[in-house]
């Protein structure tokens, strides 16, 4: 399902809201990860939430300029922002060995487990762009531009380790401590916070970058 609302710029302001929410499921992981099934017997046991389920995304933009004909100290800025929330991935749970014995130890899942039931974290992330325009002359003019991508430098996972260590989670297995230094927790994020600052010079409908 999505919906969208959208203003064009009018009156200085326009605005976009965007919001889907969508539900895969499939019978197969992520193909950047494993392709073999736990058990080749019972390829339905691999049917569950996809690795690329998200459930919910909002994205929200507005764009502000204000009037040439204010003073000359406040006239012809832009201002951008596009902010996006969006629900967590989900991840399977591994033992981290060969499990059940079939030489395939990538695949092998904690116990009972289904796919993918550890769930991530949310996508948080707010772009932002000011900019000013100086004309000058007839068809020139010079436009600053300045842009954050990811402007609070949030901290969003894109990916987690998810070997337990063990073929059960119950009773405890002693052989998971050593497992689990072989896979040691660990986490991917996504970008940083990344600044830009540019400046574009046009002249009779062409322009090039400084």
């Amino acid at each position: 399902m999505l919906i969208n609302v959208n203003k064009r710029l009018s009156h200085h302001f326009s605005y976009g809201i965007s919001y889907t929410w969508s539900k895969t499921i499939d019978d197969g992981p992520n193909p950047s990860f494993v392709l073999i099934p736990q058990d080749s017997q019972n390829f339905r046991a691999e049917r569950a939430l996809s690795s690329d389920d998200v459930r919910n995304r909002l994205v929200v933009n507005g764009t502000v300029t204000t009037p040439k004909e204010w003073n000359m100290f406040a006239r012809d800025y832009q201002l951008g922002l596009i902010a996006t929330i969006q629900s967590p991935m989900r991840f399977t749970k591994f033992a981290g060995f060969d499990a059940n014995g079939d030489i395939f130890g990538n695949n092998d899942r904690v116990g009972i487990e289904p796919r993918n039931t550890f769930i991530g974290d949310n996508f948080r992330s707010v772009d932002f762009r000011l900019g000013r325009s100086f004309p000058f002359k007839e068809r020139r003019s010079l436009e600053v531009l300045a842009e954050a991508f990811n402007l609070f430098n949030t901290t969003n996972i894109r990916f987690f380790n998810t070997v337990y260590g063990a073929s059960d989670f119950c009773p405890f297995d002693p052989t998971a401590s050593a497992a689990r230094r072989r896979h040691p927790p660990s986490v991917r994020a996504r970008q940083t916070r990344i600044t830009d600052l540019h400046a574009r010079f046009s002249t009779r409908g062409r322009f090039s970058w400084l």
